[in-house]
């Protein structure tokens, strides 16, 4: 690991606890590790508790316990299930980094409804729901932070049959600035994070095939596809104090994919 520069601390999070959804792979195990490695004490949530643990047993001795908390989110009790786990186990939480969430490509005019109401339970009423709780208990706690990741499909760029996730993705994004109004007064400051195509199972295809891949990275100004840590340092910025100032904001982790055209 890097040291870090001059002037910054080197466990920004020395002290603080931090629940992170969807911690048993892709993204949401990298935010899980720095966020570790950042001194936070770790709550992590998903479907498979095989994942969970492994992912567990890899931050050990980073800051302690880390405690699993294998649940399916879509259900609609889970959210305040989990929330309420996380408290008696960790005692407070202080981070909430909601990054559970799966992908549709199926045609719009396909769609069947159960389809739509298991991505949306999932991507946007979870986030949604767990993120009233925790921000509830923050605000009685003295403050806290809330990241949730996002998409840029969701309110900057369009691509065909994702209509179900880009909605799912917008809402968290209204979401996201809801809550940061709400609670805001009251010392939680909640941002969304939004990655382009990142490495995780969702994107296993493209990068399983190379030429899918260099095509798809000669659209993006730095010339690369986004990687989990890329994810992982924005969340920690939003995390930790270095970013105290700064609430209801969404910020795009693509490469310049969004903003630039690239000849």
């Amino acid at each position: 690991m890097k040291a870090a520069a001059p002037g910054l601390p080197t466990h920004p999070l020395a002290g603080r606890t931090a629940l992170v959804t969807g911690g048993g792979r892709g993204i949401g195990a990298s935010v899980a590790a720095l966020l570790a490695r950042s001194g936070a004490r770790l709550a992590l949530v998903g479907r498979d508790e095989k994942s969970l643990a492994a992912v567990a047993r890899t931050l050990s001795g980073d800051a302690g316990d880390t405690v699993t908390i294998p649940a399916d989110l879509s259900r609609p009790e889970a959210p305040a299930e989990v929330m309420d786990i996380a408290i008696r186990r960790l005692g407070r939480v202080d981070v909430l980094v909601n990054c559970a969430g799966a992908e549709n490509f199926t045609p719009s005019h396909e769609l069947t409804p159960q389809e739509a109401d298991a991505l949306w339970a999932l991507n946007c009423r979870a986030p949604l729901l767990l993120g009233g709780r925790a921000a509830a208990h923050m605000a009685a706690n003295g403050g806290g932070s809330i990241v949730n990741i996002s998409s840029v499909v969701g309110s900057e760029r369009s691509m065909p049959n994702q209509s179900l996730y880009a909605a799912t993705k917008g809402g968290v994004d209204a979401v996201t600035r809801s809550l940061a109004a709400g609670w805001g007064p009251k010392g939680v400051r909640v941002n969304a994070v939004r990655p382009a195509v990142t490495r995780s199972d969702m994107s296993a295809a493209i990068f399983a095939d190379s030429q899918w891949e260099k095509a798809l990275s000669a659209q993006y100004a730095l010339g690369r596809l986004g990687e989990p840590e890329d994810i992982a340092q924005a969340v920690l910025f939003f995390a930790t104090d270095a970013s105290s100032y700064v609430t209801g904001q969404t910020l795009s982790v693509d490469g310049g994919w969004i903003s630039t055209l690239v000849h």
